[in-house]
């Protein structure tokens, strides 16, 4: 994050919500490289190949840093990611849960939002992708913006999604038990170094116990949030990632909700809308409308 985009967010009281600020809306035009090719040049001798390897490894670790230290995602992996623009601009994330229905977080909520399905990077238009407007956004009634209780939103698509391997809805998780410790979070939010990547990004995280959660952000949890984190490597969500998934066992743990300032603080985790809470709002929801 840079200093001055760090300074307008600091001077905002917590919880700060990890959708795209309308001030720093811009297009992506940062280009993102992936890892370092494995081709070397014919006719190289074993110590520059050994120098030519080192150098290979320490460029694909810093890459790794400026994604808070996760990576590209794989081109299949995530068929259910939407991605919400508003005026040409990158707002949030979403996921696909349905046909014609699209989960995110209510404080995505603006006019004119379009939706992409089948995306991997933002600045090339892929065979495979789809674009819809949003004839209907419904937040959920106890949304509380001061403090992000229940920020949670389906948005009605204006075409029904046109199901292949790039895209595919993905299973609700129903049982809040569930402790899943390995999850993973993806989106095309701004990575450590403070841009904004055209591929998709990934990151392996857990979810947080509650307790640790709460003293992390006192009197801030309520029972419809969850925690996930990584006190490893601070792996997080960031500003751009709103809405978009917390993925545990094959299914929709989360939605990006808010967090710390800057993120990827190894000491407080992100917190995200516990969906598992929200399987009888969005089934009444879908059906009324």
């Amino acid at each position: 994050m840079s200093t001055s985009m760090e300074a307008d967010f600091q001077s905002k009281s917590l919880p700060v919500t990890r959708a795209v600020p309308a001030s720093t809306q811009e297009p992506l035009v940062q280009e993102s490289s992936g890892p370092p090719g494995s081709q070397l040049p014919a006719g190289m001798g074993m110590k520059t190949l050994i120098v030519a390897v080192i150098l290979m490894a320490a460029a694909w670790a810093e890459e790794q840093n400026k994604v808070l230290h996760g990576g590209p995602c794989e081109q299949t992996s995530h068929p259910y990611q939407a991605a919400l623009y508003t005026s040409g601009h990158l707002l949030c994330g979403g996921v696909l849960i349905h046909p014609l229905w699209v989960l995110t977080a209510a404080h995505c909520k603006k006019p004119n939002l379009q939706v992409y399905l089948g995306k991997h990077n933002l600045q090339q238009r892929e065979s495979f992708q789809e674009q819809s407007s949003v004839v209907r956004a419904v937040a959920h009634p106890g949304y509380n913006a001061a403090t992000h209780d229940q920020d949670i939103m389906l948005l009605r698509l204006a075409r029904p999604a046109k199901f292949s391997e790039r895209i595919q809805p993905l299973s609700l998780e129903q049982d809040c038990s569930a402790n899943h410790s390995s999850c993973h979070i993806l989106g095309w939010g701004k990575t450590a170094d403070g841009d904004f990547p055209n591929t998709i990004q990934c990151a392996y995280i857990h979810l947080v116990p509650r307790e640790e959660c709460e003293r992390a952000y006192p009197s801030q949890i309520t029972q419809n949030m969850v925690c996930a984190g990584d006190e490893k490597y601070g792996k997080d969500s960031c500003q751009g990632d709103s809405g978009g998934p917390l993925v545990c066992g094959d299914r929709l743990r989360g939605l990006v909700s808010w967090g710390n300032v800057p993120c990827g603080s190894k000491e407080k985790p992100g917190v995200y809308t516990d969906v598992c809470r929200y399987g009888h709002w969005i089934r009444k929801t879908i059906q009324a409308n």
